[in-house]
C-alpha cells in the first residue's frame, strides 16, 4: 500500500501577512519566500502529526488486491476522484462510480467501499505491485477560513518556532524541541488508526 499526493493545495492554513504579524517582521521583505516556504512545512508536519488534511488535497493511493473495503491513508478524505486498475492485459481501466462509495466512520476516518454487487475483474499478474489505484480528495475545505483555528494556531507557533530556530541544532545552548502548544493544539485532532 502506498499514498503519493497528487496535487498540493492551492491556499494555505495561514496568509504571509499573517505570518509576518505574528513574527512581528512585517515590515520585512527579504523573508517572504522564506516564510512561505516555512508555512508550507508547518502545515505537512500538523497535517503529518494529526494524520488529518488541512487544506483540500489531491491523493493517490494503491494496493495490490482488491479489497471489499480500503481504508484510506490521509483524514478528513471527503470525495473519491477515480479508482483505476490494470486488467490482465496491462492496460490501465477505470471502475464506475456507482461501483463504491465513500463509508466515513470515526473521526475524520474514511474507508472506500466496494458495493456488492462489484464483480471484481482479474488483474494483471505483476509480482510486488500495487495494481488498483484510488484518487480522493482529503481535507476541511478549500479555504483556511475551514480549518479549525486551534490548527491554524498551530501552524502559526510552529511557523514561528522554526522561523526563530534556523538550525537543528544550536552549539552552546540548551536544546529546544518542538513547542508542547503545538502538541496540546494538535492532540485533540488526531487519528489514531
Amino acid at each position: 500500500m502506498n499514498i503519493t499526493r497528487t496535487t498540493e493545495p492551492t491556499d494555505e492554513p495561514i496568509t504571509l501577512d499573517e505570518a509576518k504579524a505574528h513574527l512581528r517582521v512585517v515590515d520585512l521583505e527579504d523573508d517572504n519566500a522564506y516564510i512561505t516556504t516555512l508555512i508550507a512545512v508547518a502545515r505537512r508536519a500538523v497535517e503529518d502529526m494529526t494524520g488529518r488534511t488541512l487544506i483540500d488535497t489531491v491523493f493517490t493511493q494503491s494496493v495490490r488486491d482488491w479489497h471489499a473495503c480500503i481504508e484510506l491513508l490521509r483524514g478528513n478524505a471527503h470525495t473519491i476522484g477515480s479508482v483505476k486498475y490494470d486488467d490482465v492485459a496491462a492496460v490501465e481501466q477505470t471502475v464506475g462510480a456507482t461501483d463504491y462509495g465513500l463509508h466515513s466512520y470515526g473521526d475524520g476516518c474514511a474507508a472506500l467501499a466496494f458495493y456488492d454487487e462489484f464483480a471484481e475483474p482479474d488483474l494483471v499478474e505483476r509480482p510486488f505491485v500495487d495494481r488498483v489505484r484510488i484518487q480522493f480528495t482529503a481535507g476541511y475545505g478549500t479555504t483556511a477560513d475551514d480549518v479549525p483555528e486551534p490548527l491554524r494556531q498551530a501552524v502559526l507557533y510552529l511557523v514561528a518556532h522554526l522561523y526563530d530556530n534556523r538550525s537543528p541544532v544550536a552549539i552552546g545552548a540548551s536544546v529546544n524541541t518542538m513547542p508542547f502548544t503545538v502538541e496540546s493544539l494538535c492532540g485533540p485532532y488526531k487519528i489514531y488508526n
